[in-house]
């Protein structure tokens, strides 16, 4: 969402279209409510997760969850879980200050495969032959 130029030891930033105002008004509430103190995340600029990713995904935790008598949200959070050593995002809740897994609506290309692999890996465990024939 927004471009930068390095210049010696300093960062430009150039928000493009309607970033520009959110940052602005974000930039200006951390000055008012935090003195000046924000969290930035600086991240590579993949491709939100394709519907192709996520019709992979949801196609083998639902094999999983009938193979095995789970839920398909608890198929889903486990694989998540198990996900973040490869890279998956955690994020904390903010009620109660645990850890857990960010939602999948929020992940990137990358993200997604971190996913994919390890839903792979379970099903692989679990003795799962994945049917990857879309029917």
């Amino acid at each position: 969402v927004c471009n930068f130029k390095i210049n010696n030891d300093s960062i430009e930033l150039f928000p493009s279209g309607s970033y520009r105002a959110e940052m602005l008004y974000t930039l200006q509430q951390c000055e008012k409510e935090y003195n000046s103190y924000c969290a930035v995340e600086v991240k590579k600029p993949y491709k939100s997760r394709s519907n192709q990713q996520n019709r992979m995904f949801w196609g083998i935790v639902q094999q999983i969850a009938f193979e095995t008598g789970n839920d398909l949200e608890d198929v889903e959070e486990a694989v998540k879980e198990r996900a973040v050593k490869r890279g998956y995002p955690m994020k904390v809740n903010n009620l109660t200050g645990k850890p857990k897994p960010e939602s999948m609506t929020k992940v990137d290309t990358v993200e997604m495969g971190y996913l994919l692999d390890e839903v792979m890996q379970l099903a692989s465990e679990l003795g799962i032959v994945v049917d990857m024939s879309g029917d």
